[in-house]
């Protein structure tokens, strides 16, 4: 569920219009989950979008914020070892939380590896049941499936990596697991394979975890509701 809210700011461009800017802000949330191994812990990320327009769209080259921003409001590790049904457990009370029960965020978990059979844990939670599993794949094409997606990994580490590179991506110092997320994602290495392939991971002995549901819930909030998802009404 999305979230309005208006602001009137001074309208400080060089190029005119009126002394005041009326603009109409849309916020939505989403929730990345990376499952974790043995080694691994879970990592929860939970990112909210914000999309600015003037209410006038006459006036939208006024528009200070026309770009989408991006801001991490949630990351937490599960304990080490956590028995994957008390992790359903917790992420399903998250969800019921505030804010997260008002606004009804998408829920993206990783469906690849022991992801799987996590996911299918959730179908006989309320509050878990939207969750879209997503496959991270080594390809170079995404595409919908039963579950939600099939990813290719360098799509969700390159969406982060441009939202950084242009400010539009914000990282509170004051979270909890900040430092270990910026410290991920300056560990994460681009490889490329004899056939010219690009691969994503991290440096060796480094974790990744964050990174991904990072990336997981930036991928929710950056891409349309995979058409297995719509909902078709029939003529009556």
């Amino acid at each position: 569920m999305e979230l309005e809210f208006a602001t009137c700011i001074p309208n400080t461009d060089k190029r005119g219009g009126p002394p005041e800017l009326n603009l109409r802000h849309v916020r939505s949330l989403a929730v990345g989950i990376d499952v974790g191994q043995a080694h691994d812990p879970t990592a929860i990320c939970v990112v909210s979008k914000v999309v600015t327009t003037a209410l006038n769209p006459a006036l939208e080259f006024l528009n200070p914020m026309q770009h989408p921003r991006y801001e991490v409001a949630h990351l937490e590790r599960l304990r080490l070892g956590m028995p994957y049904p008390q992790q359903v457990d917790y992420l399903e009370s998250l969800l019921l939380r505030a804010p997260l029960a008002q606004s009804r965020p998408k829920v993206l978990v990783d469906y690849t590896g022991v992801g799987r059979p996590v996911f299918d844990m959730f179908a006989g939670r309320p509050a878990l049941r939207v969750a879209q599993g997503v496959v991270i794949t080594g390809g170079r094409e995404t595409t919908g499936n039963r579950a939600g997606w099939s990813v290719p990994k360098g799509e969700l580490v390159s969406k982060l990596q441009a939202l950084l590179h242009n400010g539009d991506l914000k990282i509170s110092n004051a979270l909890p697991d900040a430092a270990v997320l910026a410290r991920e994602l300056q560990d994460f290495r681009v490889k490329y394979t004899d056939a010219g392939n690009a691969t994503f991971s991290a440096r060796e002995g480094a974790h990744d975890d964050l990174v991904l549901a990072l990336a997981l819930a930036v991928f929710g909030l950056s891409r349309p509701v995979a058409a297995t998802f719509l909902q078709v009404e029939r003529p009556r």
